[in-house]
């Protein structure tokens, strides 16, 4: 079964049209970003280099493979299982933007999960217009693995460190959030 009868696709001109504007602004980001050039800092540029060791040394990914392997999974659904998890049913469209992929890619994502019994398609209440994503019993099922095998791999890197060392780490990501949100534009 790949989707309800009562779920229709869009246009071929709303997808031609989609794809364009997706498209423009994604070549508008890259052209600013090249004519800016680097503006790395130090403290970037030493940040990102931690976060590449600690991926290279202890990925939190790793637990996860074996999960991908078994159920046939790629990292990408799994991350889509992981959202529609923690946020339960939304948009096809913000799923895509959570995950860092296209809406054109999001959509063969969708599709392969609501194939393999794990998520169904549905409409937006307030938007009729919006296509919703959601687990299914078999895909919440799922998702307690992967939340389980998330936190035994952050477990054991938390086991790495002291109590002390594990409340600065807590504190500094609190304060860096409250500041994100207090900046954040309004919803």
């Amino acid at each position: 079964m790949r989707r309800p009868t009562s779920i229709t696709s869009p246009s071929e001109s709303e997808v031609r049209s989609e794809g364009k504007d997706e498209a423009a602004d994604e070549k508008a980001v890259m052209e600013r970003l090249l004519q800016e050039g680097d503006q790395s800092t130090p403290d970037s540029r030493r940040f990102m280099g931690l976060i590449r060791e600690l991926a290279h040394f202890r990925s939190l990914r790793d637990p996860l493979a074996s999960l991908c392997d078994d159920m046939r999974l790629t990292p990408t659904q799994v991350h889509a299982l992981g959202w529609l998890g923690m946020d339960g049913p939304i948009q096809v469209g913000v799923l895509a933007q959570r995950i860092g992929i296209t809406k054109k890619t999001i959509t063969g994502v969708v599709d392969r999960l609501e194939d393999m019994g794990m998520v169904e398609r549905g409409r937006d209440a307030e938007d009729r217009r919006a296509v919703t994503a959601k687990l299914t019993d078999r895909g919440c099922e799922i998702y307690k693995v992967i939340q389980l095998m998330t936190d035994a791999g952050i477990r054991r890197l938390m086991g790495l460190l002291p109590e002390d060392d594990r409340e600065a780490l807590f504190g500094i990501i609190e304060r860096m959030l409250a500041r994100m949100k207090a900046s954040a534009p309004p919803r």
